[in-house]
């Protein structure tokens, strides 16, 4: 009888345990993607100059000029059967295109608008409405999916979680 109790109690921590575990340690390891600017130890794919030279916080980091794509990284479902970490939500709908790249192609309207100072001559310009093609190819630069390493830090913490027990 005291061996069925022991199974039924390990049955019971293990299936609480295991999805917390890799719920953590896989938002953990998604997040530090964009400190290391690297999937898998590949690099990301660097900013264009142009857009570089634009940037004003965040100088040098990719995916970082707000964290707010880096900090909507979070589990969705943690349960026996299933983990789910998301990222992005209604205020960040490009997340899906930068971690898996994307070809962004359409045609925007321009309202008509008022340049004041332009080109640094204190003179006012008036831009008249208009329609911008856009074809575009955002790189790839993942910070989610399935790598080895993150495999193994999770069976590493599974096994430091179940020594102490």
């Amino acid at each position: 009888m005291k061996i069925d109790v022991f199974f039924q109690e390990f049955d019971q921590k293990f299936q609480k345990e295991i999805p917390k575990v890799i719920a953590e340690e896989s938002t953990e390891y998604y997040q530090e993607r964009f400190e290391e600017q690297s999937w898998d130890g590949v690099p990301w794919k660097a900013l264009s100059p142009e857009y570089a030279r634009k940037k004003t916080r965040g100088a040098g980091r990719i995916l970082s000029r707000t964290t707010e794509l880096q900090n909507s990284i979070r589990p969705k479902t943690v349960n026996p059967d299933r983990v789910t970490i998301s990222a992005g939500n209604s205020k960040i709908p490009y997340a899906k295109v930068h971690n898996e790249g994307d070809r962004i192609s359409g045609v925007q309207y321009v309202r008509p608008h008022t340049k004041k100072n332009f080109m640094g001559k204190n003179k006012s310009v008036t831009v008249k409405g208009h329609n911008r093609t856009i074809d575009f190819k955002m790189p790839k630069r993942q910070y989610m999916g399935f790598t080895r390493e993150l495999q193994e830090r999770i069976m590493n913490r599974l096994r430091r979680t179940f020594k102490r027990n």
